[in-house]
């Protein structure tokens, strides 16, 4: 009689069930997935097989497997919660014992492991002290601890300095010469060199050695000689009583380098006389003047100033500013430095060539300053290679250094290869470490721990470790969680299909009953 066989599938019909009310019961499980209940039917078969015409015996429950299908994922405000978008399992330490889960719902334990709900910790792929992810792997802690401060040893700076600006310092180049004293005597020929004291280039150079010489050629007709006192001379013939001024063509460098300086000699209150004794000429005076001395406090002796904060040995900080003064020279400047308003040495020459770009002085040094703290000496390095010299205005496009202070952990960023940086609250980071993912030829192979955690088995083969992003192994996306693959509405039908299976096993119970109870009452 059928019995048995409508027993088995009562049964079956009943596993059926409890599996799909455990996929209902856990729809909003993280990282659950949903199992299915796989059915094989039932022969009675002898050593040489089963007859033809056999009939089944029956049903059992073959399998129940899990479907590793990707759940939906949605965003948390805790950036340690992790999900995985495709396939792979995080590996957290129970113990020494791994286990495996897709359920990313971390926080940190009271030693500053990152842990799930179970105290099972996080495996990385740990870092060293330079930030490099090396291939062991360990358990992902958090270091609370201050981070040490660094000093600023050097200072990178790009920007542009206007080569249109004007010369600042009130820079006069000479363009005459006064004479002390009214007489040339013939007799006293040649006369001088006469000291003019300074004269001044285009340039801003003074030259402390120009003079000029009177020599007579004749009548009232004299030559005058200006020497710079740099071994450049002109010299011009003047008619005392006829000519008004000496005009001289002063060519500074002597080779053409800026251009030639027109400088004229009043000569109107010249007499030549003749005799001899009678030449009175004893100075003369230039009327140039060169670039004013740098003073911090007065804004017409340079042109711009920009500042940073640099950092001492013991973090403290310090206001580090630059001063920048173009000179006479043609693409030259200066560059002054004051740390916390203490001057730095003086002024430090920048040279730039005709496209704008530096020849020399693209490094200067600051320091040693003693910040009279404890600390060590601040010095450092301005990289200025960076710097430009165009006709447009001046502007600062980046200015970095090296030195920070002391900061405390402030936040962690995992990006979606699963590589952890933490910040700190003086701007620093640091990798800590990528987290690690495995995955396994037979997901469902997989032994079930509860706690929506697997274990390896036999069946699923050794774990296959890598990082988010490589292989088959899917990216992490960071404040989010995955939710359970189970569909609701194909549970339900499932269901309802279920419960007629059910329904239909106890009808044939019912059936072969009554025809049961037929056979007994035959008389």
């Amino acid at each position: 009689m059928p019995f048995r066989t409508a027993l088995s599938g009562l049964n079956a019909s009943s596993a059926e069930l409890r599996v799909i009310g455990n996929n209902v019961a856990n729809a909003s499980t993280t990282g659950f997935k949903e199992s299915r209940a796989e059915f094989a039917d039932i022969f009675a078969s002898s050593n040489l097989g089963v007859t033809a015409n056999a009939i089944g015996s029956g049903v059992r429950v073959s399998s129940v497997s899990q479907q590793f299908t990707q759940g939906n994922i949605g965003f948390t405000d805790n950036n340690l919660d992790l999900a995985i978008s495709g396939q792979g399992f995080l590996i957290m330490n129970d113990n020494g014992v791994n286990a495996y889960t897709r359920a990313g719902a971390m926080s940190v334990d009271r030693d500053g492991y990152v842990v799930n709900s179970q105290g099972q910790r996080l495996t990385v792929f740990s870092a060293d002290s330079n930030g490099t992810i090396t291939g062991a792997t360990g358990d992902l802690q958090l270091d609370r601890s201050d981070i040490a401060p660094v000093a600023t040893t050097r200072v990178d700076m790009s920007a542009n300095l206007n080569a249109a600006a004007a010369v600042p310092g009130g820079v006069t180049a000479s363009s005459s010469i006064s004479l002390t004293g009214t007489t040339l005597d013939d007799g006293d020929s040649p006369i001088g060199p006469v000291a003019i004291g300074n004269v001044v280039d285009r340039w801003a150079q003074a030259y402390p050695g120009a003079s000029v010489s009177f020599a007579h050629t004749g009548g009232t007709v004299w030559d005058i000689t200006f020497n710079d006192g740099n071994g450049v001379t002109d010299t011009v013939s003047v008619d005392i009583g006829t000519d008004s001024e000496a005009l001289f063509s002063w060519d500074p460098d002597g080779v053409g380098g800026q251009q030639a300086i027109a400088v004229a000699m009043d000569v109107s209150g010249l007499n030549s006389v003749t005799g001899g004794g009678a030449s009175d000429l004893t100075a003369a005076v230039s009327n140039g003047s060169t670039q004013a001395a740098f003073n911090p406090d007065d804004a017409s002796t340079y042109n711009n100033s920009t500042s940073v904060t640099v950092y001492d040995s013991l973090g403290a900080s310090h206001l580090s500013t630059m001063y920048f003064r173009k000179t006479g020279v043609p693409n030259q400047w200066e560059v002054f430095s004051y740390l916390d308003g203490v001057a730095q040495g003086g002024g430090q020459t920048v040279q730039f060539d005709s496209s704008g770009s530096i020849t020399s002085g693209g490094q200067i040094s600051v320091g040693p300053y003693s910040v009279g703290t404890g600390a060590a000496d601040l010095s450092f390095n301005v990289d200025f290679t960076r710097t430009t010299q165009y006709g447009s205005g001046f502007n600062v496009n980046a200015m970095d250094q090296d030195g920070f202070t002391t900061g405390r952990l402030s936040g962690i960023d995992i990006s979606d290869t699963g590589v952890i940086t933490s910040r700190f609250t003086n701007g620093q980071s640091r990798t800590l470490g990528q987290i690690a993912l495995a995955n396994f030829n037979n997901t469902q192979g997989l032994r079930q721990l509860g706690d929506t955690s697997w274990s390896e088995s036999f069946d699923s083969g050794q774990p296959l470790v890598g990082t988010a992003g490589s292989g088959s192994l899917g990216l992490i996306e960071s404040g989010a969680l995955e939710g359970s693959n189970v569909d609701l509405t194909e549970q339900l039908v499932g269901m309802i299909t279920a419960q007629r299976n059910f329904q239909a096993n106890a009808q044939v119970i019912t059936t072969a009953d009554t025809v049961t109870q037929t056979i007994i009452n035959i008389r």
